[in-house]
């Protein structure tokens, strides 16, 4: 009997030992999972920063370990490169360099520094933007977008072309003038509302056949006050950041080789073909340097884009 109860309780101490080791086995899993990420995606940029005060600094991604090095908090650093992270690419991080080292930083914690006097104002007032007001319209055909994805892989902008016209007017038209010209956009944007008219979960009409089974497109009526520009510009940033980041995708200024994440109409027409308009060059141009004497070009709105991104 004695040897029977020993046997149970040394195939209990077993059992219990077991128990222990896988518990510590998962423990060990969660703990790792939680202190490394995952790189799906990263792009190179070149962009001056200052850190936030309560910014972690990271000396790898692979494992997420804090740096013991100082770093002073009022001065600015070079970001060369942006990681998009997680399962879902849904975390970012940036890469800045600090005496020949590379260093990791989580994105919201950057304070991105603008060289452009119109990216300045629109920094200086905080980054504001409206919110999306979704009104879809049931006219407009749905197209699942030709991705292996089915999803968009970026954004055009265009800007109407028409002066002293409105969202208003100009969905108005867009909508009564469909079924003739198989035309419209996901979005009008001005200095007070983004006004989403079609879903983007399919294609828009307004790029060319080239173009339109890929990107998801808004339009920009004229605005005739610096003001009323740069909150344009802002809202424009916000809403191109908000659709990469719901999509997973990069900033990244669309490229000759049919790349990128960011693209003027004008660059479709280039790069793609199927259209020749050439906006939002002109109107872009043509305000910045009535309204702020200065120029305004798809770069700087890029920089202005990574920065809405950086702070989703």
């Amino acid at each position: 009997m004695r040897k029977r109860k020993n046997k149970r309780q040394r195939r209990k101490q077993i059992y219990l030992l077991i128990g222990l080791l896988l518990g510590l086995v998962l423990a060990l899993s969660v703990y790792h999972t939680h202190r490394t990420r995952t790189v799906n995606n990263s792009y190179p940029v070149d962009e001056t920063v200052t850190l936030s005060s309560t910014a972690k600094i990271y000396n790898s991604l692979s494992s997420m370990k804090e740096t013991d090095t100082e770093f002073n908090r009022e001065a600015t650093y070079k970001v060369n490169r942006y990681y998009l992270t997680g399962k879902s690419q849904n975390e970012v991080y940036a890469r800045i360099v600090d005496n020949g080292r590379n260093y990791f930083v989580r994105s919201t914690e950057l304070n991105l520094i603008m060289t452009n006097a119109i990216n300045k104002y629109i920094a200086q007032a905080d980054y504001p933007h409206a919110t999306i007001n979704r009104q879809i319209s049931s006219r407009f055909t749905k197209q699942q977008y030709r991705t292996a994805t089915g999803k968009p892989r970026g954004v055009i902008i265009h800007d109407t072309g028409n002066e002293n016209s409105t969202i208003n007017s100009e969905v108005s038209y867009m909508e009564k003038n469909y079924a003739a010209t198989r035309v419209f956009v996901h979005t009008f944007i001005d200095a007070q509302q983004i006004l989403n008219i079609a879903d983007p979960k399919y294609m828009a009409e307004g790029a060319g056949p080239n173009a339109n089974p890929y990107f998801i497109q808004f339009e920009m009526p004229h605005e005739y006050t610096a003001t009323a520009f740069a909150n344009q510009i802002a809202n424009a940033a916000y809403y191109t950041a908000y659709n990469l980041k719901q999509n997973n995708l990069p900033v990244i200024k669309g490229n000759k080789d049919g790349g990128g994440t960011v693209w003027t109409h004008a660059m479709i027409s280039s790069y793609f073909g199927g259209t020749d308009h050439q906006d939002p060059i002109s109107y872009w141009s043509t305000s910045a340097k009535k309204l702020f004497d200065t120029s305004y070009t798809i770069n700087d709105f890029i920089v202005l884009v990574q920065a809405y991104y950086n702070k989703m």
